[in-house]
């Protein structure tokens, strides 16, 4: 298993909540887990917004300080290069996906250790990702710009509450269809946990890729936590 694991995508991909949940996995092995946030585009549902909930159940979250923390400035502590160079265990790593995060991954790669992951998180029920060539496009620019190429793609479409196994079936479909089009495999497919009780149908589609069954940790002040929801 890689170190060192780069999540990134575009706004609305979900994929502070992938790197949350990725890293809630890795902490269920036994592993040491740290969670990098480095998302300098989306001003809401940072992981940062989630860390003192991590923090209690073993996670250690390094994002900006206090004062700095809703800053859109691609501020880059020695402490993360030293994490992601030389730290012990397991190291998550959450970054924006348009231009200005690009220059944040760009400016990571000489702490990205040889064979990390770096995989950009698809949802194509968003805007600028509704269509694989959409997506596509989107991908190529990113990584030409920071300077860094994927590894692997994450298909992570959903609508919320709303979603349904039939989105997640089509959303894994386009990113299948992505891959084809990158030469990228799909190494994760991402499903919010309310659809759990219909796995046997999920795993029927989604074959050998892994599922990352998604608890909801960034939410609205207005929506109950996860665990308190009625789904």
């Amino acid at each position: 298993m890689p170190r060192v694991t780069v999540f990134y995508g575009l706004y609305g991909s979900g994929k502070s909540e992938v790197a949350i949940n990725y890293a809630m996995a890795l902490l269920g092995r036994g592993c040491g887990v740290t969670v990098v946030d480095l998302d300098v585009v989306t001003p809401y549902f940072r992981v940062r917004d989630a860390s003192e909930s991590l923090r209690k159940k073993g996670i250690r979250v390094l994002a900006p300080a206090d004062k700095m923390q809703y800053a859109d400035l691609p501020v880059l502590p020695e402490t993360v290069r030293r994490v992601m160079k030389t730290g012990e265990g397991q190291v998550v790593v959450d970054v924006g996906g348009d231009p200005t995060g690009a220059k944040v991954l760009g400016g990571l790669r000489d702490a990205v250790p040889d064979g990390s992951e770096v995989f950009f998180v698809v949802n194509f029920r968003r805007p600028f990702s509704r269509t694989p060539e959409e997506a596509r496009r989107s991908l190529e620019l990113v990584s030409q710009s920071a300077g860094i190429q994927p590894t692997g793609i994450v298909a992570n479409t959903h609508l919320g509450y709303l979603t349904e196994v039939s989105h997640v079936k089509d959303g894994f479909r386009l990113a299948l269809e992505l891959g084809r089009k990158t030469g990228l495999p799909v190494r994760m497919c991402a499903v919010p946990s309310w659809l759990r009780e219909s796995e046997a149908e999920i795993f029927a589609f989604t074959g050998e890729t892994p599922v990352l069954w998604i608890q909801r940790f960034l939410l609205p002040p207005w929506e109950p936590p996860w665990e308190d929801a009625a789904w």
